[in-house]
Parts: C-alpha cells; sequence; structure tokens
C-alpha cells in the first residue's frame, strides 16, 4: 500500500510540475533582423565608382523580447534592440544608429500564426559622419504591423513587420536646430523587416 501510495504521489507531483511549465505566461525571446526602406542619409562613393548608402530605415537589428500570454487569444510582446546601419571605407564610416523599444499586443489566428498592431519609441537617434558634422535626431515614436510565425519543430519564431516612423534633426554638430527647421526637413524612416526570435 505504501508503495502504491507513493507512485500515485509521484505522478500527481510530475504532473502537476508540467502542467505550471506548461501554462507559464513568460517567455524571454534573442532576436537577430534586417530591414530596408527610408530616406538616404549619406552615400559613400569608392575609387571604383562603387557606393554604398545609408539610409534611414535600412539595417540590422538586434535585441532581445519579453512575450506575456494574456489568455488563449492574446499576448503581449516587449521588444529592446539597437538598429543601425553604415556605409565604411577605409578613411572612415557613416553609421546611422537608434535604440528602439516596443510593445506590440499580438491576436493568435492558430497555434502558430498571430497578427499585432503595436507602438515603439526610437531613441538617442543619430547619424556618425566621419566625413563631416554628426547629426542627432529626436526620439520619435512609431507605428507597427507585424506577423509572426512559430515553428513547430524549432524553438523559434519569423516575424514580418512594417514599421513607420519619422525623424526631427535636433542637433548637426554641436550647434542645435530651430523646431521651425527641424519640422521642414523631417526624415522619412518607414521600412518593412524580417526578423528572427528564438524564444526561451
Amino acid at each position: 500500500m505504501k508503495k502504491f501510495s507513493l507512485a500515485v504521489l509521484a505522478a500527481l507531483s510530475t504532473t502537476a510540475f508540467a502542467s505550471e511549465e506548461a501554462n507559464n505566461p513568460l517567455s524571454f525571446s534573442a532576436t537577430v533582423g534586417y530591414t530596408t526602406g527610408g530616406d538616404t542619409l549619406g552615400t559613400l562613393i569608392y575609387e571604383d565608382d562603387s557606393d554604398n548608402s545609408v539610409k534611414a530605415g535600412t539595417g540590422v537589428i538586434l535585441g532581445g523580447g519579453l512575450n506575456y500570454a494574456l489568455n488563449e487569444d492574446f499576448d503581449i510582446r516587449l521588444n529592446a534592440a539597437v538598429h543601425m546601419d553604415s556605409a565604411d571605407a577605409e578613411n572612415g564610416d557613416l553609421t546611422f544608429s537608434r535604440f528602439t523599444w516596443e510593445a506590440i499586443p499580438y491576436y493568435k489566428v492558430s497555434e502558430q500564426v498571430k497578427l499585432g498592431l503595436g507602438a515603439g519609441l526610437d531613441t538617442s537617434v543619430e547619424l556618425d559622419n566621419d566625413f563631416g558634422n554628426d547629426i542627432e535626431f529626436d526620439s520619435a515614436g512609431k507605428f507597427i504591423v507585424s506577423g509572426m510565425y512559430t515553428f513547430e519543430d524549432w524553438n523559434a519564431s519569423l516575424e514580418l513587420r512594417y514599421s513607420m516612423v519619422e525623424y526631427e534633426v535636433s542637433k548637426i554638430g554641436s550647434y542645435s536646430v530651430n523646431d521651425e527647421l527641424a519640422s521642414a526637413n523631417k526624415v522619412d524612416a518607414d521600412h518593412f523587416g524580417i526578423l528572427l526570435h528564438w524564444n526561451f
């Protein structure tokens, strides 16, 4: 009887642990991605007449995220990442970078597919220019349309997204730009992107 009771207790505790693990609403992810789009901020022309441009919406994304399941139909993802594009030469570089913070609620269409509409804030937006003055931009809000596919046999998700954002110049070199001039020279940074999230 004791052996039977111990076996039942062990089975129940294992089931409870598995259930608790399966129902954990919180998960994390590491993210890598690439985007394309936006106005051209600068172009390097090389000796062989080839060129390389830096664009306001183009670049590599590296970051991480936190996903919280609200219920069976909805969850919300919080992302933080660095987003940057660069053109390199032997005598200097052009680099456009910003830190991006995002909150995207998702509706689960199925176990593998979900659609989201969210918002974000780009901060520390800067064009680092070795050939002239650096340019700083104000922090800017953005609107995000996202579709996510989670693989069945792999702890990863593939995201396709479109982001709408524009930047206003706040400083050129050490000189601040007035609001009227900044508003008249906004930079379009709308972009398409593909991101891979490793979930854990």
